[in-house]
């Protein structure tokens, strides 16, 4: 009986989340992010998974799924239009990829949250695996979890690159000097650089499992 109820409080969540109105972007990751879980959850369990286990993949799930409403995406489109129009203006060229840089250096620290939590999982997944104590199916489940985080997360490096090359373009229109234009580019190319290593360990974390 104690299942059944926790079921149905996780699959009433999903209901509210899915139907609720955001109204901020974080919100709107952590609802994104919710259904996934429970949904896992859910499945993990008619599959025969224990209460704690379960309970780990439908947090990593849901982790997951809140990438897929990747705010770091939400602020590179708001950069985008920002600039839009105003791509001749040198200010406006600068204050695009400062805001860059802002965007990425959050990136990072959620990477590198990322990262810490998906060792933290794996090391308890390889135990298990090693102890014999989790299914083949709850093993391939652990791997698309892994699999769906590192996309998610090279997908935005990808974002963030694809955005520093437009400023690189619109900087190799313009022959005049910018100190200030060429320190922001620099910057970014540096944060970028730290983002594809985590994405990197996100990866490493993958194939142990």
């Amino acid at each position: 009986m104690k299942l059944r109820s926790l079921e149905w409080c996780i699959a009433g969540l999903i209901v509210a989340a899915t139907t609720a109105c955001a109204t901020t972007t974080q919100t709107a990751g952590l609802e994104c992010g919710l259904g996934g879980g429970g949904a896992s959850y859910l499945a993990c369990k008619l599959a025969g998974g224990t209460d704690a286990h379960c309970a780990e993949i439908g947090v990593a799930v849901g982790a997951g799924g809140a990438l897929a409403c990747s705010l770091y995406a939400q602020h590179l489109e708001q950069r985008r239009k920002e600039l839009a129009g105003k791509e001749n203006d040198l200010d406006a060229q600068i204050r695009y990829v400062q805001g860059l840089n802002a965007d990425t250096q959050q990136l990072n620290a959620d990477l590198a949250k990322r990262v810490a939590s998906v060792t933290d999982s794996t090391d308890k997944v390889v135990a298990e695996i090693q102890q014999q104590q989790i299914s083949q199916d709850q093993i391939a489940q652990e791997r698309k979890t892994r699999e769906d985080t590192l996309r998610t997360s090279q997908d935005e490096v990808n974002q963030g690159t694809q955005a520093l090359q437009t400023a690189k373009e619109l900087r190799a229109k313009d022959s005049n000097a910018s100190p200030a234009l060429d320190a922001a580019i620099r910057q970014q190319e540096q944060l970028l650089a730290e983002a594809q290593r985590q994405v990197g360990l996100l990866a490493a974390q993958r194939d142990r499992v």
